[in-house]
């Protein structure tokens, strides 16, 4: 995007933005606009998976005749049908040997069945479910790919595993770079194969795909661990994991984080040396102001202790976070809101922007951010000093304006990995 292009269209669609009731899931041009409600950016996101693969239109929209916009009860029976249908599908088509049909229709089961477990609570059995048969069907999918897409286990601490996927991007210990990437709040770890790393193995890259402790699965696999904010410290195991592997090249490992996912990249960047490129999607200087702001509160200002009576019930991103899983996640189920944004607090690297030292490239989608917190990103981006950094933002004109530039993963992809090219001169 030009630079007369983007200042064409960021003042507008900023201001428009503003005006939504809902802060970072915004409603923009290049949206499907199907649901006036939080519901549109996660359609809007399952219908761009079709770039790899991983929906069909078609399917999508069935699916969402049977939602009741901001209804969070009616998603999970709207899409239930549909990924059973699909898993179904996929299972005869392996059992008549129809290879290419079977893989095509795991992975979108696989993502269908994501979707049912989107806006269910924590204690609903749906929830579990929802992620155990996300992963087994990814696995099947996994299997009939070429590479295979290894399920792998990340030894972690006192004995307990991350789980993974690596792809080679070349041939069995061919020495490659490598994109680490990892996804946010509500994202499943197949899911993020969809976002990066598919299109990394598509240009020669080994990918591995990644999940800390209190992501969206992991919190299945380990109850008792919660997300954590010393973000360096899982990444560094994820780290040690890659070097363990013959195909990784030491000097070129990159690392993404999606949405939350962009905090924890970065806070693990500031310690975490081995990293050589950075693409937080985008960067989080800190957790509790995106919260704050989230939820509807100026996050200029002190937030009250009795925040539960002064959340509007209108605002369904707010709804999302506090009734979902993600906060149960965090390991503050049981507490207020403002303990939890206490919590958030200490969720930051405002002061360690000197330890940025790897080339960074920020991602940000134009309808995340108003005017002013826009060139706030700007002005800090700024003080890192590495010359092969870039800010991009990605417009409505492009129709990559949504957070994480969710609505258009090929153009994401190009954005992202032609950078990565250009600072590990691969491939060019």
């Amino acid at each position: 995007m030009t630079n007369n292009q983007e200042k064409q269209t960021e003042g507008k669609l900023a201001g428009q933005a503003m005006s939504e009731n809902e802060a970072i899931f915004r409603h923009t041009a290049g949206m499907a606009n199907r649901f006036k409600s939080h519901m549109d950016f996660h359609f809007t996101r399952i219908l761009a998976r079709e770039a790899y693969g991983g929906s069909a239109a078609g399917e999508c929209f069935e699916a969402a005749s049977r939602i009741v916009d901001g209804k969070f009860e009616t998603y999970a029976p709207a899409w239930f049908p549909t990924a059973q249908r699909i898993e179904e599908r996929a299972w005869d088509c392996l059992k008549k040997g129809h290879k290419v049909s079977a893989r095509e229709a795991f992975l979108r089961a696989a993502v269908y069945w994501g979707c049912v477990g989107m806006y269910t609570r924590d204690t609903d059995p749906l929830t579990k479910e929802s992620c155990m048969r996300t992963r087994t069907l990814f696995k099947e999918f996994g299997k009939l790919s070429d590479p295979i897409v290894e399920p792998v286990d990340i030894p972690y601490e006192n004995g307990r595993v991350l789980k993974g996927y690596f792809t080679r991007g070349g041939a069995p210990g061919e020495k490659r770079p490598t994109l680490l990437a990892m996804g946010g709040g509500e994202n499943y770890l197949e899911e993020v194969y969809l976002q990066a790393g598919a299109g990394a193995v598509r240009r020669g890259y080994n990918s591995l795909v990644f999940e800390v402790p209190g992501q969206k699965a992991a919190i299945w696999e380990n109850p008792d661990l919660f997300l954590r904010m010393d973000a360096e410290v899982p990444v560094g195991y994820v780290v040690d994991y890659a070097l363990s592997r013959p195909e990784v090249d030491p000097e070129r490992i990159a690392l993404i984080g999606h949405s939350v996912g962009g905090y924890y990249t970065t806070r693990a960047a500031c310690f975490e040396k081995r990293i050589s490129a950075l693409i937080p999607s985008p960067i989080i200087w800190s957790m509790q102001p995106q919260m704050l702001q989230v939820l509807g509160f100026d996050n200029t200002k002190p937030y009250p202790r009795d925040m539960e009576s002064q959340i509007d019930p209108a605002n369904t991103t707010a709804k999302f976070l506090l009734e979902g899983d993600f906060r149960s996640r965090c390991g503050h189920k049981n507490t207020t809101i403002a303990q939890w944004m206490d919590y958030l607090g200490k969720a930051t690297v405002l002061g360690l922007e000197d330890q940025i030292t790897c080339p960074v490239l920020n991602m940000i989608g134009e309808g995340e951010f108003g005017p002013e917190q826009l060139a706030e990103e700007r002005r800090h981006f700024a003080m890192l000093k590495n010359p092969k950094n870039r800010f991009n933002l990605t417009t409505a004109l492009e129709g990559g304006e949504a957070h994480c530039t969710e609505n258009n993963l090929m153009l994401k992809n190009q954005l992202e990995m032609d950078w990565l090219d250009e600072v590990f001169g691969f491939g060019l």
